[in-house]
C-alpha cells in the first residue's frame, strides 16, 4: 500500500486559525483552500517599510504619522469626493 505524502506548514496563530475556519464555514471551502487563495492574493505593499506595521483590531496598518484629523476635515473630504463622484 502506498502512502500519500501530504506537505504540511504549521501557523501557531490563533487568529489565523480561527479566521480560516470562520471563512470555510462562511465560503463552503476548506481552511488550507482558504489560506492557499489568501497568499495568492497577497501582495506585500511597496509603500509599507518592512517590520513597521501594527495590528489595529484585526486588520495591520502603518502606524499614525502624528497628523490627527478632525471631523470637520473628514466630513470636507468626504463631501469632496461626493461632489466629484456626481460630476461623472
Amino acid at each position: 500500500m502506498s502512502r500519500t505524502i501530504s506537505t504540511q506548514f504549521n501557523v501557531r496563530s490563533s487568529f489565523a486559525r480561527q479566521r480560516a475556519h470562520e471563512l470555510a464555514r462562511q465560503t463552503g471551502m476548506t481552511a488550507t483552500q482558504i489560506v492557499e487563495e489568501a497568499l495568492r492574493a497577497y501582495v506585500p505593499p511597496k509603500t509599507a517599510p518592512v517590520g513597521r506595521l501594527v495590528r489595529r483590531g484585526s486588520i495591520l496598518v502603518l502606524p499614525g504619522s502624528g497628523r490627527t484629523i478632525t471631523l470637520e476635515g473628514a466630513n470636507a473630504a468626504l463631501e469632496a469626493v461626493r461632489n466629484r463622484d456626481g460630476e461623472d
